[in-house]
């Protein structure tokens, strides 16, 4: 068996049984250049060399001169004992200083979640909501609001700002049950009224924990009806804050008619009462003080007399004189 060996397969200053295998790849490739088909390592390095850092970063541009000062965030103080009625709105305060691109969240100690984050409610609870107000000086408010408490909100809660610190702001919240309301009726408004004001009376009742259907008005006796009162205007409406039915009643403008006795009646019967009276004057009375009253109370100062007004006084005196002078002069023509 004989090798036979050409002189492109083998290098001129090498043996035969010595052949060179990178041969082929130093006579097609350069050191500056290598072709698409022996990128790789060639000579002992690494073609393209690698960079000292692979990632890429952008170029940071400090601002001339020191950098601002900028404060840590902080909470300002606040009520942090709550005590609210079962049923009534609740807000737990929670006030931040200067807090900058972090976020405010709530939660209630003990708990599994987080209840918000910023103004975002993460709970499915429609009762709570987290109100924010922006105020100058970097203060801001992230308020924690109870639509309707309950008894099972009463707790602990933090108020926490996001940051590699725990800084946090706890606020108890005690739910007591509200006091029961008394059924009770009453009016209120003047008794006195003069013509042509108008007159005005308020009617509120409540029946203790509920709001009482309805409310009617009576004068005299008789129910005040639109048909036969238009000059009546009645208005209702309710309060859940004082589990009360408000009714008013307006005349206008009030006439001597009006005078009387106006009662209130509300649909449990309660009743309450009030006498209205439409003072009218004639042109001889004194208002308020001033003008001509034909009563007198004490001693008081009366026009019509001529002792208190001279003229008249005078006057009567001359026309006694005239009077006397003429009869003295018919009585001496007689004689004559």
């Amino acid at each position: 068996m004989f090798l036979y060996f050409t002189s492109t397969d083998l290098d001129s200053t090498e043996s035969p049984f010595m052949a060179d295998p990178f041969a082929p790849l130093r006579k097609s490739v350069t050191k500056e250049a290598p072709t698409p088909r022996y990128l790789g390592r060639y000579s002992g390095k690494l073609y393209p060399p690698p960079s000292r850092d692979m990632t890429t970063r952008l170029p940071e541009f400090l601002p001339d001169g020191p950098r601002p000062f900028i404060p840590d965030p902080s909470f300002l103080p606040g009520d942090q004992d709550i005590i609210a009625n079962q049923g009534d709105v609740a807000v737990l305060p929670c006030t931040v200083q200067h807090l900058g691109t972090r976020q405010v969240s709530w939660n209630k100690v003990g708990g599994e979640h987080f209840l918000s984050i910023g103004t975002e409610v993460w709970v499915q609870d429609a009762n709570l909501e987290v109100v924010h107000y922006t105020w100058p000086a970097g203060v801001g408010e992230w308020n924690l609001v109870f639509r309707e408490v309950r008894a099972q909100d009463a707790g602990v809660y933090e108020c926490q700002i996001i940051s590699t610190e725990k800084i946090i702001w706890k606020v108890k919240l005690t739910v007591v049950d509200k006091p029961p309301h008394k059924p009770e009726i009453r009016i209120e408004g003047k008794s006195f009224v003069e013509s042509g004001q108008s007159v005005y009376l308020r009617c509120n009742t409540t029946e203790g924990d509920r709001i009482p259907d309805d409310v009617d008005w009576f004068k005299d006796g008789d129910k005040i009806e639109a048909k036969e009162y238009p000059n009546v205007v009645i208005t209702k409406f309710r309060s859940r804050d004082t589990m009360s039915l408000v009714s008013e009643l307006v005349i206008s403008p009030g006439t001597s008619n009006d005078s009387g006795t106006y009662i209130c009646r509300s649909s449990s019967e309660l009743i309450a009462s009030v006498e209205v009276n439409v003072l009218v004057a004639d042109s001889s009375n004194v208002k308020r003080g001033t003008g001509v009253s034909h009563t007198q109370i004490g001693s008081g100062y009366n026009a019509g007399s001529p002792l208190q007004n001279p003229k008249i006084y005078f006057t009567g005196n001359v026309l006694l004189v005239c009077l006397s002078v003429l009869v003295s002069m018919c009585i001496n023509r007689l004689n004559t």
